[in-house]
């Protein structure tokens, strides 16, 4: 098994064998991700794993080991994909039947309970920001509404929208990166 050194060696350098040696390694820890998210959409799992796989090869010179080691950066890869499925394909969670979830019996296709995990993900995700840019990143998250509609609705034109929403995206990021040792520090 290579180290995880010379996998990134090699996918910087653009040699297939780096891709392979990290789809050996790796594909079990970015499925069990992916499947963490996608649970309801086991339809979209592995186009979501080419895809994470695709921004991982395409990407890897922008891995820093001083910020985290390889493993955590491609499962946030994995993890930030796979929100991204969720939030294209979420009107299809309503049409998935329990049979094409997953085949585990722990799993089910409860809407109202995937709705709950998703309202408590957000949740977490919008924690660093105050009510009223939490609220329009809400707005943003359903699908419901077009950036015009949330700039009428909260009245502000479309470039404050995107301004706050881009101050709110740093403010989310900042946060994470900062605060998520600390969190981590306070569950032991």
């Amino acid at each position: 098994m290579k180290t995880d050194e010379e996998i990134i060696e090699r996918l910087v350098q653009e040699d297939e064998t780096g891709l392979a040696d990290l789809i050996d390694k790796y594909t079990a820890l970015l499925k069990s991700v992916i499947q963490k998210h996608l649970y309801t959409l086991p339809n979209h799992q592995e186009e979501c794993l080419n895809d994470v796989l695709l921004a991982i090869w395409k990407h890897a010179d922008q891995y820093d080991s001083q910020k985290s080691s390889f493993k955590n950066w491609i499962c946030a890869i994995a993890r930030y994909r796979s929100i991204n499925y969720l939030k294209k394909y979420r009107h299809e969670i309503k049409n998935v039947t329990r049979e094409e979830t997953i085949n585990d019996k722990n799993f089910t296709n409860d809407e109202p309970l995937a709705r709950e995990l998703w309202e408590i993900q957000l949740a977490e995700l919008l924690a660093p920001l105050n009510k009223r840019d939490q609220q329009l990143f809400k707005d943003l998250f359903d699908s419901a509404y077009s950036t015009d509609e949330i700039a009428t609705k909260h009245q502000m034109t479309k470039g404050a929208l995107y301004s706050r929403l881009s101050r709110g995206r740093v403010k989310i990021r900042d946060f994470f990166q900062k605060k998520g040792d600390a969190r981590y520090e306070e569950r032991k």
